[in-house]
């Protein structure tokens, strides 16, 4: 019985296993016959001789430093005042929740929950102890035990990884070597990943990462949390190329409402780059199409490298995560255009690719930050833009989406064309319940006589001044179309000149009883198949697939994603579908998502649900062709 009682820790009023039933040394836990005296700690004493630069002059506060704070169970020598604490200007707070496979600080959740109550942002970090177990077993007791939630408060999980503060037991680097430590720092970071979704942090001391882990460059697209005190500017290891996202500057910083001193951090981009540290989940409002830029209207037309920006604070909440967008781009030489969060870095991956003389629209679902601007880029010649506004995802919107295996709801090429300013009523069928506020279609038109624009509306209302998709000759060309539904469950389809047949294919719906939310990410390329080392698969009946697995990209929840897929230089006219990944072997798709003609480069965003272990099948129908797939986000409960 005592030994039962010994082997756990008591933990904000639950029972938390610890690694080993042996006694305790005062108040630290003996783990492997070693007493881990760090565990209140926020940080390790070893690193810390390492982590100061000596007598230099400590940085100022640069104008786009926001401040933040790190602590532990050791500042608790009194209540922490949490009001006061946000009052002194602090914005965002870490909270160490664990440390190896044996240790839970009983102060974490107090203090993460009173730390987001005072209006900061707050984060969980990992003790990691490389010795004690591996990576992947460390990572899910730290996920057990950090409580993360993509609520927009809480910024990404961080595993600390630094000099070993329990010498007795193993060396500095404890007792691995640098492959090693890369080894599992990786086993440790991927399986976050995969149980969370999100991107964690990396926190670490330049001398660390030096002398034990080689100075890898294995982890430069994790955000980096480096360590070094009392110097003007940290050394970076030369994986981040001197870049960083969080700095802790100091452990001797005092703020008013904690007695003694704390570690003393920097976020560098300000307020935005603060925010888009935070994941946000959110539900979907569907809007009629509403214009929110078009440059024909006397601004011009964007030049090389030319950037636009959109103020959606007038059609987006406070609480808004993302926009949906349909943007068209006109261009006189081929180009690419992207879209994305003003006050971040711009992102390598692209929205739209146009050729000389091209009109095409693409769907584009954009994460916002606080102050709901997006930024568009073109990259050559002179680009005339439009983009409507067709709905939007907010952290309190009801609109949940059940992802669907593609199912065809319309093709007018088994009778007749929709001809000049003519409308068709598209009625949804019964796969789509009655609570449902919204569908998501790839919509394709064929043969068109002319040029001409198509519009998609919630029927019974009016037609909006916007389009959906452009149509510059008869070439079949698709887009993603997310629209609100009207009177019975149906939508609209306008067409404005010359005649067009339209083929529509049912990705999913947004209901307020059931389905999943979306988490928007920063955009991350998944596959480009021109870098080779791809295995395309025959499939029966013609063509052939190849498989995307995101295992380690989404969570284990994740019920769907939304992918920015091109195509490029087909060898001969083709299609592309997308569709869920439910056997070992593909078998044609009843859709497309992808139409080209030899030799195109053509985007589309495609919304589809996924295979249980979080994979889709990517068939092409004829020829050889390069695929391109960036990921823009994903569903879950």
């Amino acid at each position: 019985m005592l030994a039962a009682v010994l082997s756990a820790l008591c933990v904000s009023g639950a029972v938390v296993p610890v690694a080993a039933a042996e006694p305790s040394t005062g108040d630290y836990p003996v783990v492997r016959g070693v007493v881990r005296d760090n565990v209140d700690k926020p940080h390790s004493p070893v690193s810390g001789e390492a982590r100061y630069a000596g007598d230099q002059p400590r940085a100022a506060a640069a104008a786009d430093y926001v401040r933040g704070i790190d602590v532990a169970k050791f500042q608790h020598g009194t209540p922490i005042n949490w009001t006061q604490v946000a009052g002194s200007g602090i914005r965002f707070v870490g909270v160490k929740a664990s440390e190896g496979d044996y240790y839970t600080n009983p102060y974490f959740a107090g203090d993460q929950e009173g730390a987001q109550a005072a209006g900061m942002y707050a984060f969980a970090y990992h003790f990691g102890t490389p010795n004690d177990t591996d990576g992947v077993t460390q990572a899910d007791y730290f996920v057990d035990r950090a409580g993360y939630s993509p609520d927009g408060k809480t910024l990404n999980p961080v595993l600390d990884v630094e000099h070993n503060p329990y010498l007795q037991y193993a060396d500095r680097c404890y007792d691995k070597t640098a492959p090693e430590l890369v080894t599992w720092i990786r086993d440790f970071m991927t399986e976050v990943k995969r149980r969370l979704g999100v991107t964690p942090t990396l926190y670490t001391t330049p001398f660390f990462w030096s002398e034990c882990v080689g100075n890898s460059t294995a982890f430069a697209s994790y955000p980096l949390w480096i360590a070094h005190h009392d110097i003007a500017a940290p050394s970076v290891p030369s994986a981040w190329a001197g870049n960083w996202t969080m700095w802790q500057y100091s452990d001797t910083t005092t703020v008013p409402g904690i007695s003694g001193d704390v570690d003393g951090d920097y976020v560098s981009g300000g307020e935005a780059m603060l925010d888009s540290l935070a994941t946000k989940a959110g539900g979907y409002t569907a809007t009629s199409p509403v214009r929110v830029l078009d440059t024909r209207d006397g601004n011009g037309p964007l030049g090389p490298g030319g950037v636009v920006t959109v103020d959606l604070s007038g059609q987006l909440p406070a609480g808004a995560t993302s926009a949906v967008l349909n943007v068209t781009g006109s261009a006189t030489s081929s180009t690419v255009v992207t879209v994305w969060p003003t006050g971040r870095p711009r992102p390598l991956s692209s929205n739209l690719n146009l050729a000389a003389g091209d009109v095409r629209s693409n769907l584009v679902t954009v994460q916002v930050g606080a102050d709901r601007k997006v930024s568009l880029y073109n990259n050559t010649g002179s680009t005339h833009l439009v983009a409507d506004l067709a709905g939007y995802y907010a952290t309190n919107a009801t609109g949940l989406f059940n992802a669907r295996s593609p199912e065809r709801v319309l093709d007018t090429r088994s009778g007749s064309a929709v001809g000049p300013g003519g409308t068709i009523t598209l009625t949804m069928p019964a796969s789509v319940p009655s609570t449902a506020t919204a569908v998501t279609l790839n919509l394709t038109g064929v043969g068109a006589t002319t040029g001409t624009y198509v519009v998609a509306w919630p029927t019974g209302q009016t037609r909006p001044n916007a389009s959906n998709l452009n149509l510059a000759n008869g070439n079949p060309t698709p887009n993603l179309v997310t629209v609100k539904l009207g009177t019975n469950r149906s939508v609209d389809l306008y067409n404005n000149t010359g005649s067009v047949h339209l083929v529509a294919d049912l990705a999913g719906y947004y209901a307020p009883d059931t389905g999943a939310k979306f988490v928007a990410l920063p955009p991350t390329r998944l596959l480009d198949t021109r870098n080779g080392g791809v295995s395309w698969l025959p499939v029966p009946g013609g063509g052939q697939a190849i498989a995307l697995s995101m295992a380690d990209t989404l969570p284990t929840n994740a019920t769907g994603v939304v992918l920015n897929v091109t195509g490029v230089a087909p060898t001969t006219d083709t299609f592309v579908a997308v569709y869920p990944k439910t056997a070992t072997t593909p078998s044609r798709p009843v859709a497309s998502n992808l139409n080209l003609v030899a030799g195109q480069i053509v985007p589309n965003l495609v919304t589809v649900g996924v295979g249980s272990a979080n994979d889709v099948w990517l068939f092409n129908n004829a020829g050889t062709i390069n695929l391109v797939a960036d990921l823009a986000g994903y569903f879950a409960p």
